[in-house]
């Protein structure tokens, strides 16, 4: 039996080999007596041509069977066997341009017996593909997720993830699992979604932050977890999801939390700049789709102070509060100033004000408006929010109180400070969003499998 190889690995096959492929039907062409089928695996496609009643190789092709060939729907599945020969041309419409297959035989593995609701050709082209409403992809979701944008988005969106994974092991960080069904109420600052846990009220979590300080506690140093996160808000705008993929770590400090904040850096400078050498082609592809600039991020921290941002934002004709956080528009304003002045799209914003941050945030103590509190900006959006946490049971317990947080709905919380704790802090952000803003996707949506927000359930 002839070996099975992938198309995407025809090239370093030499000439006249006979060979075994798998794909799906993208599309056909005939001209006078010649079949040209386009096969494609994922994100790579190779065109097989068929001679009607000519022998090749001393293999016969029936004529009954290149006329069922000439009928197969698109998308079917099918196995090919053939001849590698090089092409006189490139062959533009493919991704393996310098070589063809010329076919021998081949097997019908599976028949795409339904009407396709998305031609997937069409999406191909940007222009077309807007034409189609989002929700009539995400109701054909399998067949969406076959496109050539797809492909490329979670591919990139696989790296992105293991490539963290793999930096935090590095740094030291032990990965946990801690519960999404909580009881009480979730701490996260968005409304739970709530239910009945046999007779007590519960909720599914809207952040692992407590759980993650009370492993610390616990007596671990660096802690990471990768996991679903719920937050039941009538959200219907372009950045958020009600259930996505949480990042979130906390690790102890040595001195200042300046610590996490240039591990940070480090980190998402180095996953992007790994990103582009690995997926440059995808990324390449993703960007002239959605006709977005390339990333830029500079080698040093770019790094402003709360009231330094709101004084970018006033000298540009901004007017609002010094104490309210910022909206939607001023992040993208604000990622514009920066851009142009610093030529960079990541930056970070640090000392928020203790109005507009959880209660366990640490507050600064020059300057007790503000906090120890920071977000990360990218593509002016924000991608990650953080803070050094209050280490005192007293302070911590009087924040909570003042903030009208009853100390009985976490008191388990509460007592993990009362053994002893030390400084700490950490930060969290979505996995979704950051895939977004590094890509300059429009829509968070595009970067999840199978999004929920306010409108879908379903598939």
């Amino acid at each position: 039996m002839h070996a099975l190889v992938e198309i995407k690995n025809l090239s370093s096959l030499s000439e006249q080999e006979i060979v075994r492929v798998r794909g799906r039907v993208f599309s056909k062409k005939v001209h006078g007596t010649l079949l040209f089928l386009i096969l494609r695996d994922g994100l790579h496609t190779l065109q097989v041509i068929v001679v009607k009643g000519k022998a090749v190789a001393g293999h016969a092709f029936s004529d009954s069977c290149y006329d069922e060939l000439r009928k197969v729907e698109n998308e079917s599945f099918i196995e090919a066997i053939g001849i590698v020969q090089r092409t006189e041309k490139p062959v533009l419409a493919c991704s393996q341009q310098k070589i063809e297959l010329r076919l021998i035989a081949y097997t019908l593995m599976s028949r795409a017996t339904l009407t396709l609701p998305i031609t997937l050709k069409e999406t191909e082209r940007a222009e077309v593909a807007a034409a189609i409403p989002y929700g009539k992809r995400l109701d054909n979701r399998v067949l969406d997720l076959r496109t050539r944008l797809s492909q490329a988005i979670f591919r990139v969106n696989d790296g992105m993830l293991g490539y963290i994974q793999k930096y935090l092991r590095e740094e030291e960080f032990m990965e946990i699992k801690t519960p999404k069904l909580i009881g009480g109420s979730s701490e996260g600052g968005a409304a739970p979604f709530r239910l009945d846990y046999f007779g007590e009220p519960a909720c599914l979590a809207q952040s692992p932050q407590l759980y993650k300080q009370m492993v610390l506690m616990g007596g671990f140093k660096r802690v990471f977890e990768i996991g679903p996160v719920f937050r039941a808000e009538h959200s219907h705008t372009t950045r958020h999801l009600t259930e996505f993929v949480g990042i979130d770590l906390e690790m102890l400090l040595d001195e200042t939390y300046q610590e996490v904040i240039q591990l940070l850096y480090r980190l998402l400078t180095s996953l992007f700049t790994k990103l582009n050498e690995q997926y440059s082609s995808e990324i390449a592809f993703i960007q002239a789709f959605f006709h977005t600039t390339p990333l830029l991020f500079a080698p040093e921290l770019v790094a402003l102070t709360f009231p330094e941002a709101v004084a970018l934002l006033s000298a540009s004709g901004s007017t609002r509060g010094e104490e309210e956080d910022f909206s939607t528009e001023e992040e993208k304003q604000l990622g514009a100033i920066i851009r142009e002045q610093y030529q960079t799209d990541l930056y970070v914003v640090t000392g928020y004000p203790a109005a507009v941050r959880p209660f366990y945030t640490f507050i600064d103590p020059e300057n007790p408006t503000y906090t120890y509190g920071y977000d990360f900006m990218l593509r002016g959006m924000e991608i990650l929010s953080g803070a050094q946490r209050i280490h005192d049971y007293k302070l911590l317990s009087e924040r909570a109180a003042a903030l009208g947080i009853a100390a009985h709905t976490m008191s388990h919380y509460l007592e993990a400070f009362q053994y002893g704790a030390p400084p700490h802090a950490g930060a969290g952000m979505g996995l979704e969003r950051l895939l977004r803003a590094f890509l300059g996707l429009p829509d968070v949506r595009y970067s999840s499998l199978f999004p929920r927000y306010p409108k879908r359930l379903y598939p």
